[in-house]
């Protein structure tokens, strides 16, 4: 696998919360990436795309705002890219896109602070 998040799953309160995750990037190119979900009601997410340099990590923001449980996935999607390139979205308008990796997450109502 080219790029890895780290944790891998996560589990949110229905009420909200925000994590933090890591993009790593094993490799020895550049990687621009792109965060897409399935749920784009309940998460807000930081930021949508950005680079991560070779052999290197980027920090990535998921905040979950109050909504009914369930679980939804985000898609973290990467190209390669040039050292020179200063638009991380330019590889995705273009087309590009070598991979993918999956995070699950999930909320549960029994943290809904609900009596």
């Amino acid at each position: 696998m080219t790029l890895t998040i780290m944790p891998s799953s996560c589990k949110f309160a229905a009420s909200g919360g925000t994590t933090k995750f890591a993009i790593y990037n094993i490799t020895d190119g550049r990687l621009a990436f792109k965060v897409k979900t399935t749920n784009v009601v309940n998460y807000r997410v930081q930021p949508v795309y950005g680079f991560v340099e070779k052999r290197s990590k980027a920090d990535l923001i998921i905040l979950r705002l109050p909504g009914p449980p369930k679980e939804d996935k985000f898609y973290i999607q990467w190209a390669d890219v040039q050292p020179e390139e200063t638009e991380p979205e330019a590889p995705f308008k273009a087309g590009a896109q070598i991979g993918e990796v999956v995070l699950t997450i999930s909320t549960n109502e029994s943290l809904l602070g609900v009596k």
